[in-house]
């Protein structure tokens, strides 16, 4: 689950001026930050349940991700033992698939020097931070010990839940295809994502290096991903799981991009991006 191979901080709501009074609003979203390093994950070890918003800042030299996931009822050392892929890369995902994982969304893959910041609905439970982000010498990231034990406890009894964010884009995730509700323009969105899928997808935002294409990007994945890569991630949501949906907030310059999904198939364990799920959009 590579699951994946953004700039702007997200407004928070905030109270507002009415009749000369000021009257209170739905409540601010939690902010998490997670700092992802080479290879080490430093982030809370509790936080409450309920709309959070997570930055990740990669400080590393590698590329990195923050896949959230957990499954109900099992215990950390489960979750750990879950997350280390076997000889059998299509063995070990349905191995995984079958302890029925809830992802509720992570930040998206940035390079070193970039953050990458999404919105997801976390339930109360048992969570694991994993990066499966492989390095030059193949091995991934989770197998290096990048990974941490996230509690989400319940929100307080009577809590007010947060308002959900304000998106200017939404993109449905499906088997095996991306739509948008509008062409994505340069400048910063929040982009609503929703699976809309019966399995597990990702949206992973990449943009091509100049004058490269989406041939290009293929014969780049058929050619084993060997020399420099045509294209560089710049965030984007892992996960979310089937029916739920998220938000990322990403700042996109003019030029030409891909939407892309990395996540193993149920059945095959190939990538999406294989089945056809990559898309070529152009930024103006």
């Amino acid at each position: 689950m590579n699951m994946a191979r953004l700039r702007a901080t997200p407004l928070l709501a905030l109270c507002v001026a009415c009749s000369g009074t000021k009257s209170a609003g739905p409540p601010a979203l939690n902010v998490v930050t997670i700092t992802a390093t080479d290879f080490v994950f430093d982030a809370p070890d509790t936080i409450p349940a309920g709309l959070t918003t997570f930055r990740m800042l990669n400080q590393g030299r590698e590329l990195h991700q923050a896949v959230i996931f957990g499954a109900p009822g099992k215990t950390f050392a489960e979750l750990e033992a879950a997350e280390q892929p076997t000889e059998s890369m299509v063995g070990w995902w349905h191995a995984f698939l079958a302890m029925q994982p809830t992802l509720p969304g992570g930040p998206g893959v940035v390079t070193g020097g970039d953050s990458s910041i999404i919105t997801a609905n976390l339930a109360p439970g048992n969570y694991v931070i994993a990066c499966f982000m492989a390095s030059p010498d193949g091995k991934l990231h989770v197998q290096k010990g990048m990974f941490r034990r996230l509690v989400v406890t319940p929100a307080p009894a009577g809590a007010t839940a947060a308002a959900e964010p304000k998106s200017d884009v939404t993109v449905t995730l499906s088997d095996f295809a991306f739509a948008t509700s509008s062409p994505l323009t340069a400048g910063t969105h929040t982009i609503r994502v929703e699976n809309s899928g019966p399995q597990i997808h990702e949206l992973t935002i990449e943009r091509l290096a100049p004058g490269k294409t989406l041939a290009d990007f293929q014969q780049w994945l058929a050619g084993g991903m060997r020399g420099p890569p045509v294209s560089a991630p710049v965030g984007g949501f892992a996960g979310p799981d089937k029916g739920k949906v998220g938000w990322v907030t990403v700042t996109l310059t003019p030029g030409t991009y891909l939407l892309t999904c990395y996540v193993p198939d149920a059945k095959d364990g190939a990538p999406h991006l294989l089945h056809g799920m990559v898309q070529q959009v152009t930024i103006s």
